[in-house]
This record gives C-alpha cells, sequence and structure tokens, in this order.
C-alpha cells in the first residue's frame, strides 16, 4: 500500500492517549501518595486547592466520557477536543501542585513505599501498552493489501480460488500470461483470442468487443474472431448479425467447432429450433461426439424454455478448447417490444480530441450514465464504469448495467464524464464530459465527444 495512502492519524490518537493516560497514572499515583501525607497533617486544603481537585476531576470525567460520543464526530473532531481537554487538564495539574504544601511530600510515613518507584512502573507499564498497540496497527498495515477490483471482500480462503469460483485463480493466471504475450507481441492474433476466450469465460463482454475488433481490423473475416464477437451481437439484440457471422465463419474455416457450437445456441437463443437442430446435425457430421454432446445440450435447453426457466448450465470440455454453450447470453423466443427493450442495448465510442486526451491519463475513470430522452439531471436508468486507454474508447451499455433492473427507455440520454478523482459524487468542472441525446436502443456507432 503506498504511503500517501496510509491513514496515521488514527495510530497517532492512540499513541497519544497513551502517553497522556500514563501521565495521569503518574499524577494518580502521586495524588493519592499525598493524600496519604495530607491525612496526617493537622490542616485541611485550601479551598482554591479543592476547587482544582473538583475541577480535575471533571476534566478526566469528560475526557472518558469524549469516547462515548465518537460516533456523533469526525476523527479531527475527536482529536481537537481531546487535545483542549487534556491541556487543560494538565494546567489544573500544574496549578495543583504549585499550591500544594511543600510538607505533603515529606509527611508520608517512613515505612511507606517510595511513591516515585509506583510512579515510574505505572509510566512504563502506559508507555509499553501505546507501544504495542502502535506495532499491532502497524503490523496489521503491513499485512494489508487494496482489494482488486471485482475481488472478494472477505478475501480467499487458503488453498482455494478468489470468490469461491472453481478454476477462477487459474483462470486468472492464463489471462495473465496471454496479456504479458500481448505485451511482448500485439499482433499474436492467436494469444489475443485465446484472451477472448477467458474473457468471455467470465463474461466481460466489453473485453470480448474490443479484443476480437482489435483482430478484424488487421485480418478482416478472421472466423475465431467471428465466432467471438457474434456473441457480443447476439446480447446487443443483434441475432440476426451474429448468424450472418457465424455463418461466415463456418464458410471460411467449416472444422471450426466452436462457430457450430456458438450457431445452434445462437439459434436457440433466438427459439428458431429447427435451425438449431439442423445446425447440430452439421456439427454431428464433422465431429460426431461433438454433434452427440450439443444435442444434449439443446435438448436440455428447449426443455428448460418450454418450462418457462432458464436453460440450465453447460459443462465445459476442456478436451476440446471450445467455449461452453452458456456463454452465449440466453434471449427469450418472443421479439415483442419489452423483451427487445431487456435484450438490446447502445454500442458507441469516446471520443477525445488531442488537447483533451493529454488532459486525461490512462487509467483514469470514466463513468456513463443513461436516462431518457430529454433528461440531464435525477437517478439515472443505468450507469457503468469504464477505465481510459486510448482513445476513441469502446463501450456497451445494456440491460446488466441497469441500476433497478428495470428495462431501458427506447429513447434515452447518455452523459460521460472523466472523473478526476474517482469518486463519483464529486464533479469538479475540470472534468472532460461529453453527452448524446435521443439514442434509440439498439443502435450502434455511437460517438460521444469529450469537451
Amino acid at each position: 500500500m503506498p504511503l500517501a495512502e496510509v491513514q496515521w492519524q488514527p495510530a497517532l490518537v492512540v499513541l497519544a492517549s497513551g502517553l497522556v493516560l500514563g501521565a495521569l497514572l503518574v499524577w494518580g499515583v502521586r495524588r493519592r501518595g499525598g493524600l496519604s501525607a495530607a491525612a496526617a497533617a493537622p490542616e485541611a486544603p485550601s479551598l482554591e486547592l479543592r476547587d482544582l481537585d473538583g475541577r480535575v476531576a471533571v476534566l478526566l470525567r469528560q475526557l472518558r466520557e469524549l469516547d462515548d460520543a465518537a460516533a456523533k464526530r469526525t476523527p479531527e473532531q475527536l482529536a481537537r477536543e481531546r487535545y483542549a481537554l487534556e491541556l487543560e487538564a494538565a494546567r489544573a495539574l500544574q496549578q495543583r501542585e504549585a499550591l500544594a504544601p511543600p510538607s505533603r511530600a515529606s509527611a508520608a510515613s517512613p515505612g511507606a513505599p517510595p511513591v516515585g518507584g509506583g510512579a515510574g512502573r505505572g509510566f512504563l507499564w502506559g508507555a509499553a501498552s501505546s507501544a504495542a498497540v502502535t506495532l499491532l496497527l502497524f503490523l496489521v498495515w503491513q499485512q494489508a493489501e487494496r482489494r482488486p477490483e471485482g475481488g472478494s471482500l472477505t478475501g480467499s480462503v487458503p488453498g482455494g480460488t478468489q470468490g469461491g469460483a472453481p478454476g477462477a485463480a487459474a483462470g486468472d493466471e492464463r489471462t495473465a500470461e496471454l496479456r504479458a504475450i500481448l505485451a511482448r507481441d500485439p499482433d499474436d492474433h492467436d494469444a489475443r483470442l485465446d484472451l477472448t476466450r477467458q474473457l468471455l469465460m467470465k463474461r466481460d463482454l466489453m473485453g470480448v468487443w474490443n479484443e476480437t475488433q482489435q483482430v478484424l481490423e488487421r485480418k478482416p473475416g478472421h472466423p475465431r474472431a467471428l465466432t467471438y464477437q457474434a456473441l457480443v451481437r447476439l446480447k446487443m439484440g443483434q441475432g440476426d448479425v451474429a448468424i450472418a457471422m457465424l455463418q461466415q465463419a463456418i464458410a471460411a474455416e467449416p472444422d471450426l467447432l466452436e462457430a457450430h457450437q456458438n450457431l445452434v445456441f445462437v439459434y436457440a437463443s433466438l427459439g428458431r429450433t429447427k435451425e438449431a437442430e439442423a445446425a447440430v446435425s452439421e456439427a454431428a457430421r464433422r465431429s460426431p461426439a461433438e454433434g452427440q454432446r450439443l444435442r444434449q445440450e439443446l435438448a436440455q435447453f428447449v426443455e428448460a424454455r418450454s418450462k418457462g426457466r432458464a436453460a440450465p448450465p453447460a459443462s465445459e470440455d476442456p478436451h476440446e478448447g471450445v467455449a461452453p454453450p452458456s456463454a452465449a447470453p440466453q434471449a427469450p423466443a418472443a421479439a415483442s417490444p419489452a423483451t427487445r427493450g431487456r435484450l438490446a442495448g447502445v454500442f458507441g465510442w469516446i471520443e477525445a480530441d488531442a488537447s483533451v486526451g493529454a488532459r486525461i491519463r490512462p487509467g483514469t475513470v470514466i463513468f456513463l450514465t443513461a436516462r431518457a430522452a430529454g433528461v440531464s439531471q435525477g437517478p439515472p436508468v443505468a450507469a457503468k464504469r469504464l477505465v481510459s486507454g486510448t482513445f476513441p474508447l469502446q463501450f456497451a451499455l445494456g440491460a446488466e448495467d441497469s441500476m433497478m433492473g428495470q428495462a431501458l427507455p427506447d429513447r434515452m440520454r447518455i452523459d460521460v464524464r472523466a472523473d478526476s478523482d474517482g469518486d463519483p459524487m464529486t464533479r469538479p468542472a475540470s472534468d472532460p464530459a461529453g453527452h448524446a441525446d435521443g439514442i434509440e436502443l439498439g443502435r450502434t456507432g455511437v460517438r460521444i465527444a469529450l469537451r
């Protein structure tokens, strides 16, 4: 954890409190010794001395009660009030010691143990306690780690996988390995498409789009890139486009089983069962084992649909190297407006000219918010958080980004803002921002410029 992010104030408050309590303990021991000597003396304490004793007692009680009211104050307010009370208590103690008769220190009985020894032990005990608490806080800070985005709030179980998902750790390692390969050779299309498959397993459809788009820009019509991007098209409500892309991939590489499998489930997701069965037969002709597996999973899918349930998740065959059918976003058979509203989304690019792009550092958080067309204030119906890289930056806003699970409006206004501090509650006027209004649901190619 960077030192700039360490919150030193709580540790310093604890240390200061321990030192003050140790000093008060020393004073208490001395006071008891002084009182015992005063009990043997014939004279009674003066009125001013009794007032100081009462004042010290009140200040000590206020210090004890200050912790009970800590929830109603900020740490800064609590520290200021504690400091003021401790300073006032110290002054009162100093005035009291100045008024105490000098004979009290020598009035103790000869057989009594020296008061200074007990005070020294009390001070050392308080200092040691404060040092132990400070050391504990330091060790906790040393072991603390920033929670990765999407990680478990309670960490991971030793020997298990993060978030409890079987194979998640191995998948993360493979993803990191593929990103390292691409950092050395950005034109390694096989590694990029292997990374795309890992992103598909994690349902990161925006990442799938970004990676496949890079491949298709360099090698238009690449079969595997078309196969993976077709699933994103299906999620965007462009089922016909998805089918056309998969058919193009199969025409270019007839033995690509991933394309046959995804075509089966795109047809099934759109409710086109006969065409899905024909696609299964074509896959079985090339691989009987794959055809048998697809036929069973298609039957389960159709049965689940007939009962009004979502299709059960299909298992992944690690030997085939094929994306599981469950990776394909499922869509109801009916194509009613309400259904389209739940499935369709908006896809586009966030742009920034050279002067604006120079103000946006890589890694800056980009917030997208969607409201009904013509509405610029109030709670959004959908929101998305991106991290800036190179511009133009691609985005996809869909039903999964809905704030309350409601369908997105048929026409909407999309606001984009590059947040300089990463806090969505603050909106500095210097943050680059832009918007597009009247965007129809299901539209692609939307361009929003940051200014």
